[in-house]
């Protein structure tokens, strides 16, 4: 899978892309933002590179200016909570979650990447839905997913961390074609 826009490529993450991970997920506002408590020196970004790399769907942001990764975007099975409710019972659902570099932020380019992945997956009929969590002191995240056309569905405990939970239906909110 690959995916082109203006100024970016989207493309499975591949263990050569460590370094410049590393580079990014580092950053402590980044971290914050994320809630990386547990990434904290680059044997446990290894080890959580590594689980991103064997489950799901972990695709790399490449700059087309510099080639380098700059982020990434995950693609998961739906939250539980989320697949489990009654309005999404016999629906395809997909989990986004994304994160990009702190010397590439308010740029537009996440939003550019995530504008692009989300309309293939709708259009392919891949997925009837995407979830999307964010940490509610994450102003960014929040923006990004209003401006993308996310909806407050709900929040979610994950351990002593609240996350609002965001939903994007390919019918619309009410989920009407």
């Amino acid at each position: 899978m690959r995916i082109e826009t203006e100024r970016l490529i989207l493309r499975p993450h591949t263990p050569a892309d460590f370094e410049d991970y590393f580079g990014y997920i580092m950053d402590g506002e980044l971290q914050q933002m994320l809630g990386l408590n547990g990434v904290v020196d680059r044997e446990s970004a290894l080890e959580t590179f590594q689980w991103l790399l064997d489950n799901g769907e972990f695709l790399a942001v490449v700059s087309r200016e510099t080639g380098r990764v700059i982020g990434h975007i995950c693609v998961q099975p739906p939250i539980e909570k989320v697949a489990c409710a009654l309005e999404f019972k016999g629906r395809r659902g997909a989990s986004l979650s994304f994160a990009i570099a702190g010397t590439e932020r308010r740029k537009g380019l996440m939003l550019e990447a995530l504008k692009e992945l989300i309309g293939q997956r709708f259009r392919e009929g891949a997925v009837d839905y995407f979830d999307c969590e964010y940490q509610a002191a994450n102003a960014a995240s929040r923006g990004l997913q209003e401006q993308l056309g996310f909806w407050y569905w709900g929040e979610e405990q994950f351990g002593d961390v609240e996350l609002i939970i965001n939903i994007l239906q390919k019918e619309g909110r009410d989920g009407a074609g």
